[in-house]
Parts: structure tokens; sequence; C-alpha cells
């Protein structure tokens, strides 16, 4: 049985770059298997402004090697959002795209459309996300996290959620604090992850009969939400939750609930029957 570490380090260290990232996916699905793909992608300001900075130095290296320089920054760029159908999978089309302006940053809202969900590609690295000008913090991407649809039709009609299972070797070490510097780390996490909030959920256009998941609202399913402000509001709550190292899923589930702003669904298929 992996350990609870395994489960939330994947996804920590997945994302790969520091705080101030806001991003929410939302998988609408219609009992034909078809629907709609929704992601609204905050940067925070200060981030924003170092992309900024990055991406004018990098212009101006090129030109004095002849090379034109970069692109201008852009936050929005539809035609990379446009590109991205392709990576989504067969199938998956561009409908929409619009600046969205928050308190805390800028970034984008984007639609896409889907034919068949079983061709449906969806990370849950935010960082895959990050505007294609910013090419430098690239480097810090993490490793693909894919989560797979497997949807047969009927009536109801029933899906297959299929979690990234990582490896225990890749993130053993991760999943870990060293002996005396849990307030260290503790305090380095609070500054890497700060206003960071990272959700996927799949929204059913119909009523749930049945399902597995741990984390179901109406005809809502939770597979990932992390406000890592509340996570990192309770710092000795938090240095427990990085040192242990449950054996069972219900260990796992346990530690998962008494986490405030921490959602991860532990299984590493979720089901769903609905009509």
């Amino acid at each position: 049985m992996k350990s609870f570490g395994v489960v939330v380090f994947s996804i920590l260290a997945a994302i790969g770059f520091s705080g101030c990232i806001q991003d929410e996916k939302v998988v609408k699905l219609k009992p034909d298997g078809s629907g709609t793909f929704e992601e609204t992608f905050v940067i925070g300001h200060q981030a924003l402004a170092q992309m900024k900075q990055l991406s004018e130095g990098f212009g101006a290296l090129g030109k004095n090697f002849g090379k034109g320089g970069s692109s201008a920054f852009k936050v929005l760029d539809e035609e990379k959002l446009r590109e991205a159908e392709e990576k989504l999978g067969d199938g998956v089309k561009f409908v929409s795209a619009k600046a969205v302006t928050t308190e805390g940053g800028e970034g984008y809202s984007v639609v896409y459309s889907f034919s068949d969900i079983n061709k449906l590609r969806l990370e849950q690295n935010p960082a895959e996300n990050l505007p294609a000008a910013a090419s430098a913090m690239r480097m810090s991407k993490g490793k693909k996290e894919s989560i797979k649809f497997d949807f047969k039709k009927g009536s109801p009609a029933l899906l297959t959620v299929k979690m990234p299972v990582p490896k225990d070797s890749d993130l053993k070490d991760r999943a870990q604090l060293p002996s005396g510097q849990g307030d260290m780390a503790a305090t380095m996490m609070q500054q890497m992850f700060k206003d960071m909030k990272v959700s996927v959920a799949i929204e059913f256009q119909g009523r749930i009969a049945e399902s597995n998941a741990e984390y179901q609202d109406g005809s809502r399913v939770t597979l990932v939400e992390m406000d890592f402000n509340k996570v990192l509001s309770d710092p000795e709550k938090f240095k427990a939750l990085l040192a242990a190292q449950p054996k069972t899923i219900e260990e796992a589930k346990t530690l998962v609930k008494g986490v405030d702003g921490m959602k991860a669904e532990t299984q590493p298929q979720v089901t769903v029957t609905f009509e």
C-alpha cells in the first residue's frame, strides 16, 4: 500500500513552482460522454512582475546575439491556448478565453469542448499551464501527472477516473522531513506556497446514482482541492502531516480530514454512475 506521503507529495512535487498560483480545473460531463473542460488560471502580482522582467531580459539577450529577441510576455496568450487542443486530446476544441483580474493577480479563463471524455488528457500539475513566454520557468516544471478517464454509455452511464499513481521510489525522500528540521521546512513551505490554490473537479450534467468518491457534493466530485494558506496556517499539524508514514489508506484518509484546506482523492480509481 502506498503511503499518504506519496499521494500528497505527488501533487506538491508536481507543482514545481513557487506560490502565487491559483488554478481551478473543472470537467463538465454529459451523459453521452461529451462536455467541456474549463480552467481558470491566475498568477500573483509579484510572480507576474518577475516573469515580465525575465521575458524582457531574454528578449534583450536574443537581440544581442542577432536572434531578434523573444516575444512580449502575455498572461493570456490565445494562440497558445488554441494550440493546447492537441495536448488535451483528440476531439478537443478551443471555445473561448478571456482575461481574469483578481485582487491577488492576473490570469485567464479558458473553455474547451470535447466529444469523448475517453480521449481527454487532463494534467493536475498547474505549472504545465504557465504562459509560453515564461520560458525560464519551464525548467522548474514537475513530472506529468495525468488523470485518465474510462467512460461507458448507458442508463445510468459509468465513468471511471484513473488517478495518477507515482512510484514510491520517486518520492520517498520528499515524503520525509530531515530530523530536527521540521520548523525550517515548514517556514520554507509557507514562503513557497503562500496564496496557492489548486483544484480539480468533475461536474456531472445529471444525477449521480452511485459513487465511491471521497468528496462528493451533489453532482460535483472533487479530486484535488488544496488551499495552501489554510494548510499552512497550523504549522504543527502540517509538520506532523509531512512526517507521517501511514501504512493503510484508512490512516491516510484520517490525516487528510484532519488538515483544513486539503482534499486529495487517495483511491487509484474513482467510479461514478449518473443519469
